[in-house]
């Protein structure tokens, strides 16, 4: 896609921020200048990973909905049932992969909206409207989702936000030397094919980026919504703050391998399987005419 295509933030600092509305509304870049080593991307971005698109997004930050992660119906992955009927969804389901429309665009801020369309109620047969909007404050990243149910019958989802952190942000660093500052919290098990999960207690810890978590690791009840990417060598920090977006109870943390230049901190309001799992609530059944909505932010800044 031609860069023309992408639309580019600027605060009044420097920050800046690259999406692209018609690869599924994607947020490819945020970048702010710093003192000691100019203009560092907070996340992962490459060409060669917008080249590749649809087939893989491991830059920036991907959307995800109607669905996190994948659900399974018997036998049959990317399957969920609803209402005595099974239909086929993708992983993380179709919001990335789908053209956003602009709705408004100004220096510092942009609102996008996805809707059903004859392609979306084929295999999700609901009304809806997702409205997104990226907005640069002050060095700061902040966004909010927002989504209307515009059926007449409940409109059930799960939702969240895919980050490809850049480990390290700099090159004067390396990977191995960077770790997230977590929270108290829960860390969950899942069990056989993600029929429940087990819990046990996650104490306040500097958790190091070196540590494999390909298979996924899963935390909940975090004391406080909040997650901070270090890099110590740089002397560097990524804040990522979910605190108003209260039902993104769940956080994925995942990378392809140790040695990605990538690492995910993912805020999700459902884990893995939820249609299946009713009786977990963690689906968002939203009531006809409701409309439900979530903030986030993200600061790249000198360590604390």
């Amino acid at each position: 896609m031609a860069a023309k295509s992408f639309a580019t933030l600027t605060d009044t600092d420097g920050t800046i921020a690259v999406i692209a509305p018609e690869l599924g509304g994607w947020l490819l870049r945020y970048a702010r200048k710093t003192q000691k080593h100019g203009l560092v991307d907070a996340l992962h971005f490459s060409q060669a990973a917008v080249d590749r698109y649809p087939r893989e997004m491991y830059a920036g930050i991907p959307i995800l909905f109607p669905l996190v992660s994948k659900n399974r119906v018997g036998d049959k992955d990317h399957h969920y049932e609803w209402n005595g009927k099974v239909f086929e969804m993708p992983q993380h389901g179709f919001a990335r992969r789908s053209k956003w429309s602009v709705k408004e665009q100004t220096p510092t801020s942009i609102t996008m909206e996805l809707t059903d369309n004859e392609t979306t109620r084929a295999n999700y047969p609901f009304s809806f409207r997702f409205c997104l909007t990226y907005r640069l404050n002050q060095g700061r990243l902040h966004w909010e989702q927002v989504v209307e149910n515009r059926s007449d019958a409940p409109l059930p989802f799960s939702a969240g936000f895919h980050p490809y952190f850049a480990v390290p942000p700099t090159t004067k660093s390396e990977r191995a030397a960077c770790f997230v500052e977590i929270p108290d919290a829960k860390r969950l098990t899942p069990v056989g094919q993600f029929e429940r999960f087990t819990a046990r207690p996650f104490p306040a810890q500097n958790w190091s980026v070196d540590e494999d978590v390909a298979d996924t690791m899963f935390l909940t009840d975090l004391k406080k919504q909040e997650l901070i990417l270090i890099d110590p060598v740089s002397e560097l920090e990524v804040a990522f703050n979910f605190e108003e977006a209260p039902q993104h109870r769940f956080v994925a943390i995942w990378s392809k391998t140790t040695s990605e230049p990538f690492y995910c901190l993912e805020p999700w309001t459902a884990l893995p399987n939820s249609f299946t799992r009713l009786k977990d609530h963690e689906l968002i059944v939203l009531e006809p005419q409701k409309t439900f909505r979530a903030a986030m932010w993200l600061e790249l800044r000198p360590m604390a």
